[in-house]
């Protein structure tokens, strides 16, 4: 009997011997098969490779599992490093918003503050005893220092209110002296042992040396509170040689016992001027009367020797500093928001206006009506536009009633007969027609106006007098 194994049994016993599972004898006897059997062989050879590709199938995906379990790994400590990072910030914020918000609290300024001064000569203190205007905001600490011209400047800080900072406070500061100058945040508060107003430190410092200073002299006059006190105006800087002059041009009138209350203003806003303007020789002031004062344009002027006198002593030395500021402003009994002295515009009479009556019957193709007044005069064009339209009160007439404050200032009889009346209509479809175009009043007030509006398919619209 032959010892050669037949080849279905060969291909049987293939798996254990390509696993290594079979006997040596078993292995030789295969082995020796297989080499001279090219099927068996074939086969063999096939499942050796499969048998190698699983394995290096197996080798790969047990690589991808260990690089797997890795990023896993290195994702949760990722994870954790971000939420403490996160949570660090967290309370890195917290903190800032808690050192910023109560123990660094809110720079307040002056006028968020009510407030008075104490200086304390035992400690050579200077102590603000205050509350803050908003009632939710308590205070948190004042800090201090002095620039290089000597002047101590403070700063309140507040923080929302609460036991650890209360709405009122006292609050002292002992690095200076009674004599020093004191700012809180902008605003001067204390110099040389008085206390500063707000109206005294807003004035101080919209002092200017130079009268040819346009801008400056401007605000400074604004402080001062002309506006306030006369209405509208105009400066005039006359600059050319000295002394220099700063004329207002009063574009209100005034009347009666109002007149030498308003005379008496400007004699005292020209002091404040000439203290605060350091080369300023004198100031002027140009105003109009009423009607019944014949309308006369008047000036008044102020010189520094003349401010000095009145005052009592040189004008330009009132304002070398905050604390001799006010004393003359108190002297002067001065305030800059008191506007009693003009007549306003609600109070101007009859006398100050003149009527004109457009009459146009319904006929009229009319859907609006404007109408514009004006002249050229000597400081610029006056004028005054306006759209009319009252068809339902009155549906044959438009009545125009022209007073002063439909003009950048009051005019004069004089100016009044020189207005010119211009008109336009608008059709129901939209369209503009001029009418005419600068027609002369002659106008004078008190005086009522009439004209009709006619419309004809030759002409178009027209404006006739009555």
């Amino acid at each position: 009997m032959s010892d050669k194994l037949r080849c279905e049994i060969v291909q049987d016993l293939l798996p254990s011997y390509v696993d290594g599972l079979t006997s040596d004898e078993t292995n030789k006897a295969v082995k020796d098969h297989l080499a001279d059997c090219v099927s068996c062989r074939d086969m063999y050879e096939r499942m050796k490779a499969d048998e190698t590709s699983a394995e290096e199938n197996s080798e790969v995906m047990e690589k991808e599992k260990k690089e797997i379990n890795f990023l896993k790994k290195i994702k949760q400590k990722h994870r954790l490093n971000l939420m403490l990072v996160v949570v660090i910030l967290t309370v890195f914020f917290a903190a800032v918003y808690y050192h910023q918000t109560y123990q660094k609290g809110e720079e307040m300024s002056a006028d968020e503050i009510d407030y008075s001064l104490q200086w304390n000569s035992n400690d050579s203190q200077l102590n603000i005893l205050g509350n803050f205007k908003n009632a939710n905001r308590g205070y948190t600490r004042l800090i201090g220092e002095e620039d290089e011209d000597g002047i101590t400047h403070l700063k309140i800080y507040s923080s929302p209110v609460g036991s650890r900072h209360p709405n009122q406070f006292v609050a002292g500061y002992s690095k200076v002296n009674a004599a020093d100058q004191v700012w809180l945040g902008d605003r001067i508060i204390w110099d040389q042992g008085e206390n500063i107003s707000k109206m005294t430190s807003d004035l101080y410092q919209a002092k200017t040396p130079y009268a040819g200073d346009a801008v400056a002299v401007k605000t400074l006059a604004d402080t001062v509170g002309v506006g306030n006190h006369f209405g509208a105006y105009h400066i005039s800087l006359e600059t050319s040689e000295e002394p220099y002059d700063c004329q207002f041009i009063i574009q209100y009138p005034m009347k009666g016992e109002k007149k030498e209350k308003a005379l008496e203003q400007m004699k005292k806003d020209a002091c404040v001027m000439l203290a605060l303007v350091d080369n300023l020789g004198s100031v002027s002031w140009g105003y109009m009367m009423t009607a019944e004062d014949n309308n006369g344009v008047e000036t008044l002027q102020m010189t520094a020797e003349e401010a000095s006198a009145y005052v009592g002593k040189n004008i330009k030395t009132c304002g070398e500093s905050p604390k001799a500021l006010q004393e003359m402003l108190t002297q002067l009994d001065f305030i800059t928001d008191d506007g009693f002295y003009v007549v306003s515009g609600t109070e101007r009479d009859e006398n100050y206006n003149f009527k004109v009556v457009i009459y146009h019957s319904q006929q009229v193709d009319m859907d609006g009506l404007d109408c514009g007044f004006g002249f050229e005069s000597r400081i610029g064009t006056v004028c005054s536009s306006v759209m009319y339209w009252e068809q339902e009160e009155h549906p044959e007439q438009t009545v125009i009633t022209v007073s002063p404050d439909r003009f950048n200032r009051t005019l004069t009889d004089e100016e009044v007969s020189k207005l010119t009346l211009s008109v336009a209509v608008r059709d129901t479809s939209g369209e503009w027609h001029e009418v005419c175009e600068a027609l002369p009043l002659h106008a004078k007030y008190g005086d009522l106006l009439k004209y009709t509006l006619e419309e004809n398919s030759e002409d178009g619209y027209s404006l006739k007098e009555n």
